[in-house]
């Protein structure tokens, strides 16, 4: 049994930490979850940018695993003793550039393994590529809970890649309102000034 004090250590790993959503996502969940409950580690399967200097603490760990392009099956190895290093509580990978990692998570006795989609690939928009479906329902058994960012992925997960729906949390992308509100003056002051005026109704798009 863990001590009452044992603060989890929850292993993320994505393809690279660099600008995007996912990763903007990664860190906003690492900035907000409270320290004195969770630990975490950051495992990129490449490399990662300046954008790692947007983690706050400096607690958090990123680990680099310089994979090679094409296939470099010597990744997996790197990746599996790392695990055994660290000894996370919780493996969490995003996307299907990072999901190769539950294996050797699995084969390092993690015993929570998640994984997260956040969206489709630019060359397999309707997720319908055989080679990608094939490889996600290969690697199906080794994850015990998926978290998909939408109703249509979480769908998508049941219908295409056969996900058991006892296996899904499906988990909608959000809003930051106290950051993102009608009474802050900041994001105002950086519009054009015909558009600054309070009573304007401003309609945006990401």
């Amino acid at each position: 049994m863990m001590p009452s004090t044992h603060k989890p250590l929850i292993a993320h790993v994505l393809f690279r930490l660099s600008t995007g959503g996912l990763e903007n996502g990664l860190v906003n969940l690492i900035n907000t979850l409270p320290d004195d409950k969770y630990r975490h580690a950051v495992i990129c399967m490449t490399d990662y940018s300046d954008f790692r200097n947007r983690i706050n603490s400096d607690a958090v760990q990123v680990y680099c695993l310089n994979k090679k392009p094409g296939q470099d099956f010597a990744v997996y190895v790197r990746l599996w003793r790392l695990l055994r290093h660290i000894n996370p509580d919780i493996l969490h990978t995003r996307n299907l550039s990072a999901l190769e990692a539950q294996l050797p998570g699995l084969l390092a006795g993690v015993k929570c393994r998640i994984h997260g989609e956040h969206g489709r690939d630019m060359d397999d928009v309707d997720g319908t590529n055989w080679r990608y479906v094939m490889l996600r329902r290969l690697f199906r058994p080794l994850v015990q809970r998926y978290m998909p960012m939408s109703k249509d992925l979480e769908d998508w997960l049941i219908k295409q890649i056969k996900v058991p729906i006892t296996k899904i949390s499906q988990v909608y992308n959000g809003v930051d309102i106290n950051r993102f509100n009608e009474n802050d003056a900041k994001p105002l002051s950086l519009l054009p000034i015909e558009f600054r005026d309070p009573k304007l109704l401003l309609i945006g798009t990401v």
